[in-house]
C-alpha cells in the first residue's frame, strides 16, 4: 500500500469536511418539505402501528429490568434507545457514502412516517363539524371527558385546543428541532422514542424505575418546549403569551403548561378551567381573556398553520447561513 498517496486523500477528506455541512443542511429542509407533503397521504394506521411496535418494545424491557430500582430503569431505557439509534445511524452513513440521495431518502422516510400534521388539523376540523351539530356527548368521549353529564361548549373546545396544542409539539415542532441538531433520522428517532419511554414508564410513580426516562425526556424537550412557545407568541398575541407564560407556567413542575400557557395568551382565551376536574395539569387555569367558542377553533389551526411556517423561515435562514458561511 502506498501510504504516501493514502495520506493525502484522507486528510483532504478532513479538511474538506466543513463543506458537507452546508449540502447536508439543505438537504435536511428540503427532507422536511418533503416529508410533510407525503405526510398528508400517509395513513394514520401505518403510524400506530409502528408506535405499538415500540410500545410493546418499552413493555418487554418493563418486564424484563424493572424491579423498581432506579439505576435498572437507566439501563432499561438506553436498552431501548441505543441500538435503534445505532441501526438507523448506521444505515443512514453507508447510504450517505454510497451517494447523497440515498440517506437522503431515509430521512424523507423516517420523518414521513414519525411527524403527525394532517391528523391534529383534520381533528380540529372534524371537533368544529361535531360541535355545530350540536353532538357533544360524542365529542366529549373522544376527547377523554368522564363526567355522566354533557360537558359546556367552552370546556370542549379548551380540551380540543389543548390537546392539539400538545400533540403539535411533541409529533412536529419537537421532532423537527431534533431532527436539525443530530445527523440523519437519529435526532428525530431520539425524541421520539424518549417521549414515548416517558409516557409507557416516566408517568409511573408507584417506582422509582421511570425516573430516568422521566428526567431524560425533560431535558430534551426543555429547549424545544421553549422554541414552540416563543414561536406561539410571535405569531400571536406577543404581550399576553409571554405574559402567560411568566406568571401561569414559569418554574412550574409540569413542562407541558409552558406550551399551554403561551397558546391561550397568544390566542387571547383561557385554557384550563379550574372548576373541572377533566382539565389537563392540576386544573390551573391558564391564559387570559374570554373562555374559548367555536371560533377559536379555527383561531388554533390558523396559529399553528403560522407557526409551522415561522419554522421553516426559520430553518431556511439557518441553511441559507450554513451554506454562505461554508
Amino acid at each position: 500500500m502506498n501510504r504516501r498517496g493514502a495520506t493525502p486523500v484522507f486528510f483532504v477528506d478532513c479538511v474538506n469536511l466543513h463543506k458537507i455541512q452546508p449540502q447536508i443542511t439543505t438537504m435536511n429542509f428540503f427532507s422536511i418539505l418533503i416529508a410533510l407533503l407525503l405526510e398528508q397521504y400517509r395513513s394514520a394506521s401505518s403510524q400506530a402501528r409502528v408506535f405499538a411496535l415500540f410500545d410493546r418494545y418499552a413493555s418487554s424491557l418493563d418486564d424484563l429490568f424493572n424491579s423498581g430500582e432506579r439505576h435498572h430503569g437507566i439501563v432499561a431505557w438506553f436498552f431501548a434507545v441505543i441500538p435503534i439509534l445505532l441501526a438507523f445511524g448506521t444505515l443512514n452513513i453507508l447510504l450517505s457514502w454510497l451517494g447523497v440521495g440515498l440517506g437522503w431518502i431515509l430521512d424523507v422516510l423516517v420523518l414521513t412516517l414519525v411527524l403527525d400534521f394532517r391528523s391534529i388539523l383534520n381533528r380540529l376540523s372534524t371537533l368544529q363539524g361535531d360541535l355545530r351539530h350540536d353532538q357533544r356527548d360524542r365529542v366529549a368521549e373522544r376527547l377523554g371527558f368522564s363526567e355522566p353529564s354533557s360537558p359546556e361548549l367552552a370546556e370542549l373546545v379548551a380540551r380540543g385546543i389543548e390537546l392539539a396544542i400538545i400533540d403539535i409539539h411533541t409529533h412536529l415542532f419537537g421532532v423537527l428541532f431534533w431532527y436539525c441538531i443530530l445527523p440523519g433520522p437519529t435526532g428525530a428517532l431520539l425524541y421520539l422514542m424518549a417521549m414515548r419511554l416517558n409516557r409507557v414508564w416516566g408517568l409511573d410513580t408507584k417506582t422509582d424505575f421511570g425516573h430516568f426516562s422521566s428526567a431524560a425526556f425533560y431535558w430534551l424537550d426543555w429547549l424545544p418546549l421553549r422554541m414552540t412557545a416563543l414561536a406561539f407568541a410571535i405569531v400571536g398575541n406577543f404581550e399576553d403569551s409571554l405574559f402567560c407564560w411568566r406568571t401561569q407556567a414559569s418554574g412550574n413542575r409540569v413542562a407541558l403548561r409552558i406550551v399551554l400557557a403561551s397558546a391561550a395568551g397568544a390566542l387571547g382565551i383561557r385554557l384550563g378551567d379550574s372548576s373541572s376536574p377533566n382539565r389537563l395539569y392540576g386544573g390551573l387555569e391558564l391564559g387570559v381573556g374570554e373562555f374559548p367558542d367555536m371560533d377559536h377553533l379555527r383561531s388554533a389551526e390558523g396559529m399553528i398553520w403560522r407557526t409551522l411556517v415561522l419554522w421553516l423561515l426559520i430553518i431556511a435562514l439557518m441553511t441559507i447561513a450554513a451554506k454562505v458561511g461554508g
